[in-house]
């Protein structure tokens, strides 16, 4: 019997650049492969040319075989009878890949109707745990999750053999994402599908794969039995894959030593010798700290606090008001009750005082792309807080200094670059830079390593702590993942439907939680 999916000598090019090389893989129905690898390895590419939806640009050369038939060598008519049908795609980005002004029970019965394939909507989403009431619903009203579980039901609409999914799991939080794996293992084991599933996170490809290839520059380095290849790599690329995702609880990847600068102590006092200098202000202080959205609490009571540089981690999951809570503090909205605090100040509400204000509190963004202005240079970019707040100065120096202190070095060879130019980390330097140039005492970044491969999101963690280490820069990190925490934070403050229901060191915290909230988050984390 043939496999569901074989590739041979597969081959690609994007005009004379080669992005995949010699790839052959072999999938049976019902077993589960992952494919490994960082953005730009290759892997999307291998994936989108089973289906052949790469653009008219890439040339293919090479077998990929669906149940024995070279798709390479299909007709139109007979690659349109194929897809849905034999084999299925769950793209990465369900908000974007759903129709945003269609319902999603439309969306879920179109490839049905295409193929007259027999079956129901309502059966479908009950094989992805959604209610049936939910086929009315717009995209925007469904959570991520719902999203992500909506896309598999498309996939699985016309009973295919072959379900590929591209990082399916990117930008959920912890407990949906093991919610979506559980259900994706669950309709493999019940239905005998091949599944083909790409991700740069081997933790989610050891929860859900029997299988794992690794992908480095268009090849495949390495395969094996995944639990096999994890634990004892033969590349090096797989063991920088398998270092790069921290496991809560191992020291090795604990990389913050306890803060110079800890809860209410400067720089100076905690780096003299001699006697201990008794514990000043803490850099910030919220207190009982309240937002409304029309009838809605989305915080409520909380109490926090954030010592000169400090590094503390907000974790939760989505909807649970962290984002909401940091808004707050920035000053970007204001609270219905309580008090922000900021070096011993309340923190203004309006007027040239809050801008003061803001200049030392700067928000680093989850997604650099779209932080960016794709028109506008780095040096542009970098250089529009400084006129915001209308500093004066030497303008290149001071942006250049920022822009090397995010260890974009020499700054001359980036200053005219355009964003897509630039990689993934390298577009989040830039967004740090122009946090930087303002010289602020407070960063703010919400899931600042969320979109990132493994070893820039190393790098990243890196020149966080770099910038605690000299400039004694304090940090609210805002997250859904439990490793980050571990690998940077100081205490950590776990957030749930607007409280904090737990915080402190964060040893104690993720090691021996005492809440419950908290013990489902580390149970969900996936395992490496």
């Amino acid at each position: 019997m043939n496999p569901v999916l074989e590739l041979r000598n597969l081959t690609v090019h994007y005009g004379p650049k080669r992005v995949v090389h010699d790839v052959g893989l072999a999938l049976d129905a019902g077993q589960t492969l992952g494919l490994a690898g960082e953005s730009g390895s290759g892997k999307s590419t291998v994936a989108m040319s089973v289906l052949r939806l790469l653009p008219k640009t890439a040339t293919v050369q090479g077998e990929v075989l669906l149940d024995g038939e070279d798709v390479t060598a299909m007709s139109w008519g007979r690659l349109r009878a194929v897809r849905w049908a034999s084999a299925s795609v769950v793209f990465q980005g369900a908000m974007h890949s759903l129709n945003p002004v269609r319902r999603v029970g439309e969306q879920i019965a179109e490839p049905m109707r295409l193929h007259s394939t027999p079956g129901s909507v309502r059966d479908l989403l009950e094989q992805v745990e959604l209610p049936a009431a939910k086929a009315r619903a717009y995209p925007h009203e469904l959570s991520g999750g719902q999203k992500q579980r909506v896309m598999i039901a498309m996939a699985l609409a016309c009973s295919p053999r072959l379900v590929i999914a591209d990082e399916p799991t990117t930008a959920l939080d912890v407990v949906v994402q093991a919610q979506v794996l559980a259900l994706v293992k669950r309709l493999v084991a019940e239905q005998g599908l091949g599944l083909l599933m790409i991700s740069h996170d081997l933790s989610v490809l050891a929860e859900t794969c029997e299988d794992l290839a690794v992908m480095y520059r268009g090849e495949i380095v390495e395969r094996g039995p995944t639990r096999a290849v994890i634990a004892n790599p033969q590349h090096p690329h797989t063991a920088a894959l398998t270092a790069a995702f921290p496991v809560i609880g191992d020291p090795a990847h604990r990389w913050t030593e306890p803060a110079e600068c800890t809860r209410g102590a400067s720089v100076h006092q905690e780096s003299t010798r001699g006697p201990r200098v008794p514990p000043a202000e803490p850099l910030l202080r919220v207190r009982d700290l309240r937002v409304d959205y029309g009838r809605t609490r989305a915080v409520d009571g909380v109490d926090l606090e954030i010592g000169h540089g400090e590094i503390v981690a907000l974790v939760g999951q989505s909807g649970s008001g962290k984002t909401t809570l940091a808004r707050t503090i920035m000053g970007l909205r204001a609270p219905s009750s309580g008090q922000v605090i900021f070096d011993g100040a309340e923190v203004p509400r309006t007027g040239r005082a809050l801008k003061a204000f803001r200049r030392q509190v700067q928000l680093v963004l989850q997604d650099p792309a779209s932080a960016l202005n794709p028109r506008h240079t780095v040096f542009t970019a970098v250089v529009e807080g400084l006129r915001v707040h209308g500093l004066t100065g030497d303008e290149e120096a001071q942006v250049s200094a920022a822009v090397e202190r995010a260890e974009l070095r020499p700054a001359n060879l980036y200053l005219e670059a355009l964003p897509h130019e630039l990689s993934g980390g390298q577009q989040q330097r830039v967004v740090i830079a122009g946090a930087l140039v303002l010289q602020p005492r407070l960063l703010v970044a919400d899931e600042p390593v969320a979109s990132l491969d493994a070893s820039v999101r190393g790098e990243i963690v890196a020149l966080l702590l770099r910038l605690r280490r000299e400039l004694g820069l304090a940090s609210l990190i805002i997250t859904h993942d439990l490793g980050l925490a571990w690998q940077i934070a100081d205490r950590v403050a776990v957030m749930h439907q607007g409280t904090i229901v737990e915080q402190g060191p964060v040893e104690q915290v993720l090691l021996t939680p005492s809440h419950d909230y908290t013990r489902a988050l580390v149970r969900a984390v996936p395992q490496v």
